[in-house]
């Protein structure tokens, strides 16, 4: 198993396949989202090897969160596009960044926002339920509670 690759500012950078290693999906998968330009590389090397960065990996498994929640694909190119226009290659955000560095009209940026209220007002339920089942659970199981 080779290590990410680091640059002489030591900043981590995965290939393919290491990405994928590390957000525990397929090759196949990360190569998907980049054909679908969901993620893109952060640098290509002489030799054309495609390497990203740790908000890559940052942004990988979000991606694979909110399709898991039901967001469709060209919503979460557009979260992913507002995430690299707010945010540097280490997924700190910058306070620099301005409306015109966001390249997303603001009806998709409405709708972006429409879905993520609909996702989290969906969990919030959902930690409600999974509290009172835990607490169900703890109590048939235990006697506590």
């Amino acid at each position: 198993m080779s290590e990410p690759s680091k640059t002489p500012e030591q900043t981590t950078f995965y290939t393919t396949a290491e990405l994928a290693r590390e957000a525990g999906v397929t090759r196949r998968t990360v190569m998907h989202y980049a054909e679908l330009q969901l993620l893109t590389p952060d640098l290509t090397t002489v030799s054309g090897r495609l390497l990203y960065g740790p908000y890559s990996l940052r942004l990988l498994r979000d991606l694979i969160d909110l399709r898991s929640l039901g967001m469709p694909l060209e919503e979460a190119r557009d979260m992913v596009t507002l995430r690299r226009a707010t945010h540097d290659l280490a997924g700190n955000r910058r306070r620099d960044w301005k409306r015109e560095d966001v390249p997303l009209s603001d009806e998709r940026l409405q709708a972006l926002q429409t879905r993520l209220r609909a996702i989290n007002a969906a969990y919030e339920r959902q930690a409600d339920n999974l509290a009172r089942l835990d607490r169900w659970l703890t109590k048939r199981f235990t006697g506590e509670g």
